[in-house]
């Protein structure tokens, strides 16, 4: 069943578990040199801006994994880096988050995933 997320999203996956795109858009920041708990508590993440307007933000990546650029466009299912445990993290695990700019800066909002949260380890290995 479809379950709605309001608050941001932590699944646990072990580190260097390959992370693809929830949904297709242009990447707008990434952050790919942090070490450990470095000096941002996100540690190294790809921020995807969305057709609609939103922003999907994929946290706490590998060091050195991001493999997409500012500017990319990617579709459902790309690769965008893998599993890590940088910055504000107590074990490896992806915190994924939709964001909207509301114009007083970005908030958290509620989606949608179309599949059970139970199965979206599945989803971050890219089996669909």
């Amino acid at each position: 069943g479809v379950q709605t997320c309001a608050l941001p999203i932590y699944i646990a996956m072990p580190e260097g578990t390959p992370i693809i795109a929830a949904r297709g858009g242009v990447v707008v920041k990434i952050e790919n040199g942090q070490t450990g708990r470095g000096t941002n508590p996100s540690g190294n993440f790809v921020r995807v801006l969305h057709d609609d307007g939103t922003q999907g933000v994929y946290l706490h990546l590998k060091q050195g994994s991001v493999s997409v650029q500012v500017g990319q466009r990617v579709a459902v299912g790309s690769p965008l880096a893998l599993s890590g445990n940088t910055g504000n993290s107590s074990g490896p695990h992806l915190h994924f988050v939709v964001q909207r700019n509301t114009g007083m800066g970005l908030v958290s909002i509620p989606y949608q995933f179309n599949q059970p949260v139970s199965s979206l380890p599945n989803f971050a290995l890219g089996k669909q």
